[in-house]
């Protein structure tokens, strides 16, 4: 049985032993972003925080940092080369529950992304893929920022403000041929997988989470503001010399 923290052995052995020779698991860089230090393939939903009708889904290649912290470089799997969307952090509960209030409203749960098979390993054996949901993730919380806009994700370069993106709590908050489309990608039965994880059972989300259900939405903007500077730079219209 894992505790609620990230164990390299534990976790990469679990993954790699379905996965890959031992031999290559002992070659692997801790952290390391990229390919070879992947610990975790993901995909799951995300939708643009103020916006549910703008679905996500997103492939997630995770690699541990701590013992309390996954990160993962995320993938738009919509587009055509997939674009690298953003990144999501995932720690422990026990780690979540450090944060103050107002950092608390950045994270979304997992609780129902694993419950309900909305979070899945494409590829990964059942009985493994069941180990790591309910030992490792269900009960995490995700910090997710898209940098590649929703509104943009045709666009040849990723342009515009940066997005906080949350995830979903409900059936009823997403469009139902939205998870049949990505069944089909990877060749999946969400119905099937949520079956099968019946019997996790994941601790009450902590206060604070889930911002949105409280009635309002996050974005983020630009914000200018004057600095002093030792140098002078010419402002953007090419007129008066700013310092």
């Amino acid at each position: 049985m894992f505790s609620s923290k990230f164990s390299l052995p534990a976790l990469a052995g679990l993954v790699t032993m379905a996965l890959l020779p031992t031999s290559t698991l002992a070659t692997l860089p801790f952290g390391l972003a990229g390919p070879q230090g992947t610990v975790l393939f993901l995909n799951g939903f995300h939708f643009v925080s103020g916006h549910n009708d703008y679905e996500v889904s997103a492939n997630h290649y995770c690699v541990i940092i701590r013992d309390d912290l996954l990160q993962c470089a995320v993938y738009n799997t919509a587009t055509t080369p997939a674009h690298m969307a953003g990144i999501e952090y995932i720690i422990t509960e026990e780690a979540f529950a450090t944060l103050d209030f107002e950092e608390r409203q950045l994270w979304h749960s997992h609780a129902y992304e694993v419950t309900s098979g909305f979070l899945v390993e494409p590829g990964m054996p059942g009985v493994v893929d069941h180990t790591i949901m309910k030992d490792v993730l269900v009960n995490t919380y995700g910090k997710t920022i898209h940098t590649w806009r929703y509104d943009q994700k045709d666009a040849l370069y990723p342009v515009g403000v940066p997005e906080l993106v949350m995830g979903f709590t409900r059936d009823d908050q997403i469009t139902p041929d939205f998870v049949t489309e990505r069944d089909e990608l990877f060749g999946l039965n969400t119905t099937e997988v949520r079956d099968s994880r019946a019997d996790i059972t994941p601790h009450e989300v902590l206060p604070g989470a889930d911002s949105w259900k409280y009635g309002y939405a996050l974005s983020f903007g630009i914000v200018n503001t004057t600095i002093e500077s030792k140098g002078a730079f010419a402002s953007p219209a090419g007129g008066e010399l700013i310092r």
